[in-house]
């Protein structure tokens, strides 16, 4: 069942609704229903991500069961959604733009689908660069994040950096961060050696983790490194539990060695990022000497589906 949250109930009853956009995820969908000046009235969150529907009828009905009363409020209003939901296995494709995008070159790509509501909704295009490297869903948040010069960090399953200059994303990189954690914690002999998640808490060991990034750069001996976390507690050298959290930070901080190698002058970076996840970038930026700014995510998406929705 969809969650409603409404954000404030007088405004829902005074201001009609504008815009209804979708941040559509490959494991969840967030809707906002928005006034003509972009404030957020009413939200819901789904459970029905890209990854969990198949063909466009599937689309259809987890948009009608998200948004159907919205738009019966609101027919007049426009509706546009961005992320998984354009990709090859979503709704329908919607191609990459080259970098250099803008909220207004973005929606000089948008495409269109006919829906059961009687209204077609836009999709908002992923972006890509010669690296090669794609974006699909980030853009819109990179673009509603209100940066117009300076790096940009959104960490997840895939960790992305970008790079924003005269309220342009002109490059970014990709990092399998995310992806690899999961990945070796629960599926691989190291993880098996590991006891729980990486503990914010325990600063020796995250302290010991960043100390061996640095000391292989990041790279080169980063496959016997992993399975020395494996090695070290069964030599008793770490805890299981030290082990985790030493991996955890290693990780990172392999991260923040490679991207600060691509964006050398970076003191700041501004983190779009869930409160947990922020916590751990922002620990390990402290080894590095960068500042973070934390963005709230939600309503990163939300404004940037709205700038785009100006130019449509």
């Amino acid at each position: 069942m969809d969650e409603r949250d409404t954000v404030n109930s007088e405004l829902a009853v005074d201001a009609p609704i504008s815009l209804i956009g979708l941040d559509w995820g490959s494991t969840h969908l967030r809707a906002f229903a928005m006034d003509s000046e972009g404030k957020i009235i009413d939200r819901v969150h789904s459970p029905h991500g890209a990854m969990t529907l198949s063909g466009p009828a599937a689309f259809d009905r987890a948009l009608c069961n998200a948004v159907g009363d919205w738009h019966a409020s609101a027919p007049q209003s426009t509706l546009i959604a961005s992320g998984m939901v354009g990709s090859v296995n979503g709704w329908s494709e919607a191609r990459y733009v080259a970098v250099g995008a803008t909220a207004q070159t973005v929606a000089r790509s948008l495409i269109a689908v006919d829906t059961s509501l009687g209204v077609l909704m836009h999709i908002v295009p992923g972006v890509k660069s010669d690296a090669p490297d794609v974006m699909r869903g980030e853009e819109t948040q990179i673009i509603g994040s209100g940066v117009t010069d300076g790096v940009i960090v959104l960490p997840g399953t895939h960790s992305k950096w970008a790079r924003v200059s005269d309220a342009a994303l002109f490059g970014f990189t990709t990092f399998f961060t995310g992806e690899l954690n999961a990945l070796i914690r629960q599926h691989s002999a190291v993880g098996k050696a590991f006891d729980g998640a990486a503990d914010l808490g325990d600063w020796s060991s995250i302290a010991r983790g960043v100390a061996r990034a640095r000391a292989n750069g990041g790279h080169g001996r980063w496959l016997a490194e992993l399975f020395a976390f494996r090695a070290s507690v069964v030599t008793q050298h770490r805890s299981a539990a030290q082990s985790s959290t030493e991996f955890g930070a290693w990780l990172i901080a392999s991260e923040y060695i490679a991207a600060l190698a691509a964006y050398p002058t970076t003191k700041r970076i501004h983190l779009i990022a869930s409160e947990k996840l922020a916590a751990w970038y922002i620990a390990i930026a402290a080894a590095f000497d960068v500042e973070c700014v934390v963005l709230d995510g939600e309503q990163c998406a939300a404004r940037g589906l709205w700038d785009i929705s100006r130019y449509v």
